[in-house]
């Protein structure tokens, strides 16, 4: 169910399956700045990450003598959520642990998502809460697709992300390396950014599937048109971790920009998940939260 919440400014459709963004524009505007989900390219808006981010090796996990399995980035995105309370301009939704979920990922939690306009931002609140009596091992993120603007298929160029951390922009980005697979290789590089800090978005980008950022080198993304006008901000002091992405090889309509508090395994791994990197632990009967936002400019 597409739920709606509004201000003078701004325009957000949150859907219960998945606690998923699935729209997001102006008042009064045309422009949709929320990917459409067409399945061509990727069938999704911006789903949920939880409670892992990426994948585990060979789909399993260990937690202590026990083997579990999960799917890349979890289950969270395809399971509904129930509607807390839904104001104007703010809605606030739950999913908590279940017999179903204790099957794939043996820890009692509690997930609440908070989404609240504020002038021309959407403030995304996700809250994890431990009631066990055992502490417990998660990842969550986001992974919100943005249209690009005037997008033209022959474009050599689709727009820029500047990224900064701070208010100084990055020009030196150190890339994790995927496998082919999309697990952590042992190799990183290194990408020179132009004299403005300027990534050029090309349809070549993504060719080797996401840019892993790792080790907080960034807490703000900001996508511009090809003219170099800047239509969207991501921003978040929480994420160790940020992926960019777009469908390889498909030149696709769209880009993601993925805070996360987590991150795939390298290939190989099979210890215990809480020896997986960028893993946060919970102690029983506490919360923890992650925190983004995203501007409409």
């Amino acid at each position: 169910m597409n739920i709606t919440v509004e201000n003078d400014i701004l325009c957000a459709v949150i859907d219960t399956h998945g606690a998923e963004l699935t729209g997001l524009r102006r008042q009064g505007g045309q422009e949709e700045l929320i990917w459409t989900a067409d399945k061509e390219y990727w069938g999704r808006h911006a789903p949920m990450l939880f409670p892992i981010v990426g994948k585990v090796w060979d789909g399993k996990y260990k937690v202590g003598d026990k083997t579990y399995s999960l799917p890349q980035h979890g289950f969270a995105r395809d399971r509904e959520f129930k509607v807390l309370c839904h104001d104007k301009d703010s809605i606030v939704l739950c999913l908590e642990s279940d017999e179903q979920s204790l099957k794939v990922y043996p820890y009692k939690f509690r997930l609440e998502a908070t989404y609240r306009l504020e002038d021309n931002t959407l403030v995304v609140e996700w809250r994890i809460k431990n009631p066990g009596s055992e502490p417990m091992y998660y990842q969550i993120g986001a992974h919100p697709g943005f249209n690009y603007r005037d997008f033209h298929k022959d474009d050599p160029i689709h727009g820029y992300f500047r990224l900064t951390q701070g208010e100084e922009p990055i020009s030196r980005l150190i890339i994790g390396q995927l496998t082919e697979d999309g697990y952590r290789s042992d190799s990183a590089g290194m990408m020179e950014l132009d004299s403005d800090a300027m990534l050029p978005l090309t349809p070549g980008l993504f060719a080797n599937d996401a840019l892993v950022l790792e080790e907080h080198q960034i807490d703000q993304v900001i996508l511009y048109d090809k003219d170099c006008n800047p239509y969207i901000a991501v921003q978040t002091d929480d994420a160790t971790v940020w992926g960019l992405w777009s469908p390889p090889a498909k030149n696709a309509p769209f880009v993601c920009i993925e805070p996360w508090m987590g991150r795939c395994d390298y290939q190989g791994y099979d210890g215990d998940i809480s020896g997986r990197d960028y893993i946060n632990r919970l102690e029983a009967g506490k919360t923890s939260g992650f925190s983004f936002r995203i501007s409409a400019i």
